[in-house]
């Protein structure tokens, strides 16, 4: 999974069999796909290669010599993949609208559909992580939670509350040791043993969170719409917020070559912090048009999804 999450995901929302089927080559394209005319909405970074999914079920792919040298395929569902994640052995999960989950076991050579249709009702998934080990977690909208022990080849439901929960989970977010579910009306979760159970947290805000991450310095670090960004330093019992003065949406993250924390939103706005998240002024634009969705530290520079395509940018000074 890359460094983010997602307002992006609330866009896509409202944009547009039993056996398992596997693509044994790559599915030909009607044309084209352009990295810079396409929606994308997570990105993921290897030892093997770079990966990108978005609309209409596109995946880019470019190579560890060769970030930027994209070459594109249709993954085995038309709807848009939300969110990509890989484990070891090989074994990577996409999950996206429809309740699509597809697998592979050969690094994203091909990829087999996975059909969880009796669970998921046809909703949307929005995200998934690699636990450890075989393990994946997907999370997506009206309270959505699958995981899979044996390397995304077989989903059962998960439960996160003992009370009746239907909001949408945009992000699963890695916090040192723990884990973190993120979502809208302040829906916000910690797993302390790697996903086996969940706690629901008191949100320090009743809106939406498009992602989260533990800083540097181990604080933990919440960000999403309206330029809401809010700083705990014991784990969630309190919060501060980290005042901006702007009202984008923030939808992605990395941590800079200095341990500064970069968040990343709409319309291509970055804002950097150098106090490890207390504090955040803006870097220069990053010129991506559209909203960004995805962001991942590589080779020196950031790989950047956005709603227009993805590509490598470097930040001034770095």
């Amino acid at each position: 999974m890359s460094n983010y999450k997602f307002g992006a995901g609330l866009l896509a929302l409202v944009m547009g069999s039993s056996a398992q089927t596997v693509w044994g080559e790559t599915p030909p394209l009607e044309y084209e796909i352009s990295p810079h005319h396409v929606a994308i909405f997570d990105i993921s970074t290897t030892d093997k290669g770079n990966y990108a999914v978005g609309e209409r079920g596109v995946l880019l792919s470019s190579s560890a010599a060769n970030p930027d040298a994209w070459k594109s395929q249709r993954l085995p569902a038309p709807q848009s993949v939300m969110g990509i994640a890989f484990g070891t052995g090989g074994h990577g999960v996409a999950v996206g609208h429809g309740g699509v989950i597809l697998a592979t076991t050969d690094d994203g050579e091909t990829w087999t559909s996975i059909d969880a249709s009796d669970h998921t009702r046809g909703d949307p998934f929005m995200d998934v992580a690699h636990l450890g080990d075989n393990r994946f977690l997907a999370v997506g909208a009206f309270g959505l939670v699958m995981g899979s022990d044996d390397g995304g080849l077989s989903w059962q439901p998960v439960s996160i509350s003992e009370d009746y929960f239907d909001r949408h989970l945009y992000t699963i977010a890695q916090a040192g040791g723990d884990w973190l579910l993120i979502g809208e009306s302040g829906s916000l979760f910690v797993s302390e043993d790697a996903g086996n159970s969940w706690s629901r947290l008191e949100s320090p805000y009743e809106g939406s969170f498009f992602g989260g991450l533990q800083t540097p310095d181990g604080a933990w670090l919440l960000y999403g719409m309206r330029g809401q960004i809010w700083r705990s330093e014991d784990r969630g019992a309190s919060w501060q917020k980290s005042p901006v003065d702007t009202k984008v949406a923030f939808n992605a993250h990395g941590i800079g070559p200095g341990n500064e924390v970069y968040l990343f939103g709409n319309g291509g706005q970055v804002l950097v912090s150098e106090d490890d998240g207390r504090h955040f002024a803006p870097s220069q634009r990053s010129g991506m048009p559209g909203d960004i969705t995805a962001a991942s530290r590589l080779n020196g520079k950031w790989l950047v999804g956005s709603t227009a395509g993805v590509r490598l940018w470097q930040a001034s000074g770095e």
